[in-house]
């Protein structure tokens, strides 16, 4: 059939895909740049969270230590004043603003100054929302990138059909035409032996199908189907059925289904390719073992490649409110993946360690600033708000654990363990200081109780 032949028919098939635009903060891109360098990696992106959390986090040990340092020091201050203060406490225990006032003296007195650390941990804590933010970007982005390159894919497979300048007219393989919407007549018209661009990434770029039309590029609606040469080309298969027996006689629209069914086969196929030579990036900490996707969390809530509902709220701050029209092309590029739809993507192990490592966290630190959790009201009732923080916290993480992606996890775990290590040390080192300070002021009291008795 010849090619303006077929402008008198209205064969045209779409078998297009549509891909997501994606939003990347200036953050983002730090992050996507240190994640990239572990790219093709098995557990690339479990090797991408950890440097990431370790460069941030010593990048800010400055102020860590800063804030340790004077936690520590402030602690053992109220230490030293533990029997002033007991007595304090005894004295004034029905009158909390006479002790409050008479704590603030014997403070001063004895250096101690409560907001000493405020302002580094302060700053800690912005910058931790900061990334948390970007990183909860970052992951909504990765996933949304996933699926855009899944769809490129796709569309390449589609177009290897497709008859292109580069391609031959008596070539048998190049049965589709490309169709355009030309912004001169606003109709579908086929454009013969065109140069179709491939689409390139989800950072902005093209995806799927378009054409050159007048050096602009304009989308692909849909392929007008040349049936002689398809016929020929289907003939030529091996491995495949037969074309139906009565396929000359077949209407358009049953010849249409039949070729985007055929066509259909291998684009899917292209898209779950490409995911599962991915797959070894995502699992965690090995392929085919645990965490099928880390963008996702670690839950048996999850599944490791989610409904199409799931996956729009995944990718809700990447891509922003999607609606109900892309659940075609994302059932369509996912199609071969079902075994993957029924899947667990985790078993809570990461929830459940990051709780844990919190805990432990907030446990050494209420032990360290025990003499001022006891000490810093007259009923003790810091002590108490101290225990409730040391649960809440816990169920914090573990909250961000359960709602954001398992890398998210990691990054939440190895920040809670380089503090960990951290804290023990500074804590450590402040309280031999302290004490050789204490030996030393003792030693010079002492020196100065005997000179004094050798005068008289």
């Amino acid at each position: 059939m010849g090619f303006f032949n077929l402008l008198a028919g209205q064969n045209i098939i779409d078998v297009a895909v549509d891909g997501i635009p994606a939003n990347l903060g200036r953050i983002g891109y730090v992050i996507k740049w240190i994640f990239d360098l572990f790219s093709g990696m098995p557990g690339a992106i479990a090797l991408g969270a950890i440097v990431f959390t370790l460069a941030l986090k010593t990048l800010v040990l400055p102020l860590d230590i800063f804030s340790r340092v004077k936690m520590k020091k402030q602690s053992l201050l109220m230490g030293s004043m533990r029997e002033d203060m007991e007595k304090l406490q005894k004295q004034y225990a029905n009158d909390k603003n006479m002790y409050n006032q008479k704590v603030m003296e014997l403070q001063r007195a004895n250096g101690y100054n409560p907001l000493g650390a405020c302002l580094p941990t302060l700053v800690s804590l912005i910058i931790f929302m900061v990334v948390f933010s970007s990183f909860s970007q970052y992951s909504q982005y990765a996933n949304l990138n996933s699926y855009n390159q899944m769809a490129i894919k796709y569309s390449l497979a589609v177009q290897e059909y497709v008859l292109t300048s580069d391609g031959d007219e008596n070539d048998n393989s190049l049965f589709l035409i490309a169709a355009v919407e030309t912004a001169e007549n606003g109709l579908n018209n086929p454009v013969p032996k065109t140069d179709l661009l491939r689409a390139k990434d989800g950072d902005g770029n093209y995806i799927g199908g378009f054409t050159k039309l007048n050096g602009e590029p304009e989308e692909i609606y849909g392929y007008y189907v040349d049936y002689a040469k398809f016929g020929e080309y289907y003939a030529g298969l091996s491995g495949v059925e037969e074309l139906p027996p009565n396929w000359p006689s077949l209407s358009e629209v049953e010849k249409n289904a039949f070729v985007k069914d055929y066509v259909r086969i291998g684009a899917r196929q292209a898209a779950a390719d490409y995911y599962h030579e991915h797959s070894a990036e995502t699992s965690f900490p090995a392929a085919n073992w645990w965490i099928g996707n880390v963008w996702y969390p670690d839950s048996m809530l999850n599944k490791e490649v989610p409904s199409f509902s799931g996956f729009r709220s995944a990718i809700s701050r990447a891509a922003g409110s999607i609606d109900a029209n892309y659940e075609e092309s994302y059932n369509e590029v996912t199609y071969n993946l079902q075994e993957e739809k029924n899947t667990y993507n985790g078993y809570f192990v990461l929830i459940v360690l990051a709780i844990g490592l919190m805990f432990l966290q907030q446990f050494i630190m209420m032990r360290s600033q025990k003499a001022a959790n006891e000490l810093s009201t007259v009923d003790g009732q810091a002590a108490t708000t101290n225990k409730v923080m040391m649960v809440m916290m816990p169920i914090i993480f573990g909250f961000f654990s359960f709602m954001y992606s398992a890398a998210f996890s990691i990054y939440m775990i190895v920040n809670t363990i380089y503090s960990l290590i951290s804290t023990l040390i500074i804590n450590k080192v402040v309280s031999v200081r302290f004490d050789d300070n204490l030996e030393k002021q003792a030693l010079n009291k002492a020196a100065g109780r005997a000179g004094r008795k050798r005068l008289k």
